[in-house]
Parts: C-alpha cells; structure tokens; sequence
C-alpha cells in the first residue's frame, strides 16, 4: 500500500505535457486555419479586382478605381485586407505589340495582404500570421489566337505613285500605311494574318515579290493564267522580336507605290471574288479553333463579277455574279457570318455611284469551211459573247467592266454596309483616318473579355 501512495499525482506531468500538445494542435488546427481561410478570401480579392480592373485598361486611373470597388465588395468584413495596384504590359495578347505601362498597358496587377490574429497560437508567442496573395488580369487579350485576311482594293482608282497621271496620288499607300500600322499593334502567333490583293497579282515564282500586270497580261490580271488572288497565305513572319519583319512577304506587298511595289494600281473591282479568295484562305490555312476574320478595304462600286464565275458563253443573263456583282457579294458575307466569320469593311472616300454589271466582248458571227470533197462544208458561228473556255477564241475573250446598273439598282456604300458585322463598317474616311481605323480594328479584335494570365507574361 505504501507504494501505491508513493504514484499519486505522477500523472499531473503526463496531463500537464498532453495539454501543450493539445494546444498545439488546436492552434494548428483553429488559428494556421483561420489564416489559409483569409489567404484564399484575399485570392479571390484580388482576382476580381483584376479582371474588374483590366477591363478599363488603357486607362491607369479608372482601372485602379474599378479594381478597389470590386477589392474592397470582395473582403470579409472580419479581416482587413489592404491592396496595391500596377499598370504593366504584358505580351500574351492578340494585340499587344507598342505597350507602354505609362502610356498604353494591357495588364493589371492586384497585390493584397492581410494579418491574422491567433488565439492558441499566442501561447508559443505568435500572435499573428500575415498573408499575401497577388493577380494579373490583361485586356485587350483574347482569351484565343485569331486568324485574320486583309482583302486590299489595288484598282486603278487606288491611284499610286506609279501612275504619271496620278503623280501625287496616294490612296494606295495610305491603305498600305494603314496595314502596316495594324500589323504593328497585332501580336504573332495569337494572330496570324494573310492577305488578298484585288484584282489579283501574278504568282510569284521566284521570292517574295512578282512584277504587277500589264495591258499584255489579260485585262489587268483578271484572265491571265497566272494570276493570284492570295498574296500570303496565313502566317505569322509578319513580326520578328516585336518589330516588322521586312523581309515578310505581309511586308513586302504594302511597300509604297514604287515601280518595285508588289501591289500596284490597276484593274476593275470585283469585291465577290475577294471574298471567296478571303475565306478560302480562312478555310485552307486557318486555325481549328481560332476566330475568323476579313478586314475588306475598297474605295469604289463593284463593275464586274468573278472571271471564275463564268458558266453560260450565251449570256445574259448568264451568271447572277456578273451581273449583280454587289448583291452577290452581299449574300456571299452573308453566308460566311453565319459560317461565324466577322467582317469589317472600310470604305475609303465611296462616292454615290450605282454597281454595274461586268461583260464579255461579243464575237461576230464568224463563217469558216471544214471538210474537202463531197465532206466539205460551210459552217456559220453566229453572234455571240466569248467564251473563255473555248481556245480558239482566247486572244479576244477578256473580261471587263460594263456600264450597265446592277439591277435592283445599289449603291458601294450600301453595299459595304451590308457585307459588314453589325457596327463594323468604318465609312469614307480621309486619307489621313485609315491609321486610326486600321488601329481601331486591330484593337476590337485583340479586345474580348480579360482574363487572368500568369506571372511573366
């Protein structure tokens, strides 16, 4: 018995050290809890702070005041949390290139921080636990690459420097100027672009770069055998460490009017066929998964239709292309919208004037003997329109543009607000508004949602 009293209260000790374990626990448990609890309050903070604020990029000041609304709904009224904010640019987005953070950034991010108090804890001399978490949101990105094709007017009307008549003509270089503008803003290989010339230019062989038609080649390029609607094919060379690639074919063929120009002035318009050459690239060369879009530039009526249209020698009426060529290119962009293609049209400097119906010369009637002897014969050809198709008549069929009005009668400028998006037709702007307009549409594309990207973008 007496050693049995000599055991009494060993077990204080035991408790004792269980109890520190206990409260150990529980301050592992209840206050390391509480503060991963206010970390993951304060990320989601900070994230919809970001992707709030981001969507009021470029401007610093009202992205910071959109971002400290949304920061501020987001945090728990029993923890404070505080905030800092930076404008930055980032190069994950279809539009990036040219990014200042003072004057222009794409990018927000949201740093926050908070501290805990402890309850347990405190007993181990820690009586608080600070956490921090931070976001970055940019806009304009699209959260997708895109897949874009320029279909450049180089009529006649798009008078350049090669032209004497036309000496101090620029509207061909002021569109070229103004791709070469939205090429700058765009970013490879989130946006890849390719671009048709209409009338078409010869294939290229040899290099990047082919001499434009002549008078010897058909009408202007529209029947020669070597024509060419696609200048480039989708690509994203057009840029090189974030400057214009000058060896690019995207860059080569809107070098100014020059007699080494690739893209020359010349030819009648046919704004149906620059369609389809436009979204066959889109189909032959576009990404899967990336949105399409045609930038279309004209400055003038549409007077001819598809020389690839042409079905019926005996015409007219012959084929609806070339003989409503505006309607047709209006239920073309019809079909190809509803193909979810978005297309922006310019018109540059349109006039009033009505479309016109292209035509085929007409061959006179024509009396020619086969046969000898008792198989000779004497066989009359009668009037008729050319047929490209046949060989024998290839030195006097063309292709040219008539001045009869499209029937219903229509407008260019109606016709270029309809081959349009909704809101994407930019109308008659000045020579000096194709920068702005081609920066305009550069940035809608690239625009989109924000979106949450990764340190180091």
């Amino acid at each position: 018995m007496r050693g049995t009293r000599a055991e009494r209260g060993q077990i204080l000790p035991i408790v004792a050290l269980a109890l520190v374990v206990m409260l150990g626990v529980s301050a592992f448990t209840i206050d390391v809890g509480y503060a991963y609890y206010a970390k993951r309050q304060l990320q989601a903070a900070t994230d919809a702070a970001a992707l709030a604020g981001a969507q009021d990029l470029p401007s610093t000041t009202q992205a910071v005041s959109t971002a400290t609304s949304y920061a501020t709904a987001n945090s728990p009224a029993n923890v404070s949390f505080s905030f800092t904010y930076a404008a930055t640019c980032t190069a994950t987005a279809v539009a990036a290139t040219g990014c200042q953070a003072s004057v222009n950034p794409n990018e927000l991010t949201v740093t926050g921080s908070a501290s805990t108090n402890t309850f347990f804890a405190k007993l181990f001399g820690i009586d608080h636990f600070n956490v921090s978490a931070h976001s970055n949101a940019c806009s304009p990105c699209s959260s997708t690459p895109v897949d874009i094709v320029i279909a450049l007017d180089r009529t006649g009307s798009m008078c350049d420097t090669t032209d004497r008549r036309t000496e101090f003509c620029t509207d061909l270089d002021n569109a070229k100027e103004g791709i070469r503008t939205m090429l700058g803003i765009l970013n490879p290989p989130y946006a890849q672009v390719g671009m048709v010339a209409f009338p078409p230019v010869k294939t290229a062989t040899t290099g990047m770069c082919s001499a434009p038609y002549t008078a010897s080649d058909g009408f202007t390029g529209y029947d020669a055998a070597n024509r060419g609607y696609v200048t480039d094919a989708l690509n994203g060379d057009y840029k090189a460490d974030g400057e214009l690639n000058e060896s690019s074919g995207l860059y080569l063929h809107t070098v100014d009017g020059k007699a080494s120009a690739c893209v020359q002035a010349g030819g009648s318009t046919s704004y149906s066929e620059a369609l389809r050459q436009a979204k066959a690239e889109l189909d032959r060369h576009g990404r899967p998964t990336a949105p399409d879009y045609i930038v279309f530039l004209t400055d003038g009526e549409a007077n001819m239709g598809s020389v690839y249209g042409y079905s019926d020698p005996t015409y007219p009426p012959g084929n609806a292309d070339d003989q409503t060529p505006c309607h047709t290119a209006i239920n073309l962009a019809n079909q190809f919208k509803q193909d979810d293609v978005t297309i922006y049209s310019i018109g540059y400097a349109l006039g009033n004037k009505n479309c016109t119906a292209g035509k085929w010369p007409i061959i006179p009637e024509q009396t020619t003997t086969t046969g000898s002897g008792k198989n000779k014969k004497i066989v009359t050809i009668p009037e008729h329109y050319c047929d490209p198709s046949n060989s024998d008549e290839n030195d006097n069929c063309y292709h040219s543009q008539g001045t009869k009005a499209e029937s219903p009668a229509i407008t260019s400028n109606e016709t270029l607000a309809a081959i349009a998006s909704p809101g994407d037709f930019h109308n008659q702007p000045a020579s000096g508004e194709l920068d702005t307009i081609f920066t305009e549409i550069a940035t809608d594309i690239g625009s989109g949602s924000s979106r949450l990207v990764d340190d180091g973008f």
